[in-house]
């Protein structure tokens, strides 16, 4: 049977750092670990491929080893890991109450001993040299989710769906969050062991950008584009706005980028929930082609008006 990328086993890239793969197998090995599993057959299997992989990247040596000749270049240093010949195999190996069987001695990895035994210290009591069972509780492993939002779901707040271990799990965002929040959801992490509490959830936020809106802080930043009469003559244009569609009274004479605020029409504060303001910033736009008449009635109209706005520059 040909052996899987170990890479791809523990879910990581090429480039991972040692910590990172250290990571992915401490979360993978306790969730598929048997006996966590009420002794699967499929956890079983799981778990010795997730032990293997972290065998071969998770020490330097074999790493480099692996990147150089696959697989075959860990033949002469696994003794015959995962064979029925081997010291380091899982030949023998029995999940469940009843005599686990586990050499740590054989597993070297890129920080000795430490990253099995901080995870099967979960499941064993150290006792001197002798592994013994233990029944105490173990607490369940936290877990994290990243969640996409777009930018109005933000801004309202939302009621999703999320699938965590193959549980659907109802969760409620709150309004306010921005990109980098995290949002705890107590006990929907992975479950705990022997009656242990289940860890707890974690989702990490980002929100996509909106086509008009622009955030900053907990205000709203438009940009809205008038013609050269609607600012001298002033005029009222419906705009968009984070609650739907208003109106925006533009008076005579506007300048161009000047800004209008409307007051509590922001992104609520997730800690206060003061919200913030809603900035509508108009900009004048020139045609760029104007026919002869208009040429004549605008030369007219400035011989009318006459203003120097480069008085004093």
């Amino acid at each position: 049977m040909t052996k899987r990328d170990p890479y791809h086993v523990l879910g990581v890239t090429k480039r991972a750092s040692e910590e990172e793969i250290k990571k992915a197998y401490r979360r993978l090995a306790l969730q598929h670990h048997p006996d966590r599993n009420n002794n699967s057959k499929d956890a079983e299997r799981r778990f010795k491929e997730i032990s293997e992989a972290y065998e071969i990247i998770g020490n330097a040596e074999k790493r480099r080893k692996f990147d150089r000749f696959g697989h075959e270049g860990m033949n002469a240093d696994l003794g015959g890991f995962g064979s029925s010949g081997g010291r380091g195999g899982f030949e023998g190996m029995r999940f469940g109450n009843r005599g686990f069987g586990f050499n740590f001695e054989n597993f070297s990895g890129t920080g000795g001993q430490g990253v099995f035994e901080e995870i099967f210290s979960e499941f064993f009591r150290m006792s001197g040299n002798k592994r013994t069972w233990s029944s105490s509780q173990a607490p369940g492993s936290d877990l994290e989710y990243n969640l996409t939002l777009d930018f109005l779901q933000a801004y309202q707040g939302v009621s999703a769906i999320v699938t965590v271990l193959d549980r659907k799990i109802d969760i409620h965002i709150p309004a306010g969050v921005d990109t980098g929040s995290k949002i705890r959801v107590p006990g929907q992490g992975a479950p705990g062991l022997r009656g242990g509490r289940n860890g707890d959830l974690y989702l990490t936020i980002s929100v996509q950008p909106h086509k008009y809106f622009q955030r900053k802080g907990n205000d709203i930043h438009l940009d809205v584009p008038v013609t050269v009469g609607e600012a001298v003559l002033g005029t009222k244009v419906e705009i968009p706005g984070p609650d739907g569609r208003m109106a925006l009274r533009v008076p005579p004479g506007t300048q161009s980028r000047t800004s209008f605020r409307f007051r509590g029409k922001g992104f609520p504060g997730l800690k206060d929930g003061v919200r913030g303001d809603f900035f509508v910033t108009v900009h004048i736009v020139v045609p760029e082609k104007v026919d002869a008449i208009s040429r004549d009635l605008l030369k007219e109209f400035e011989r009318l008006n006459p203003i120097n706005p480069r008085q004093g520059l």
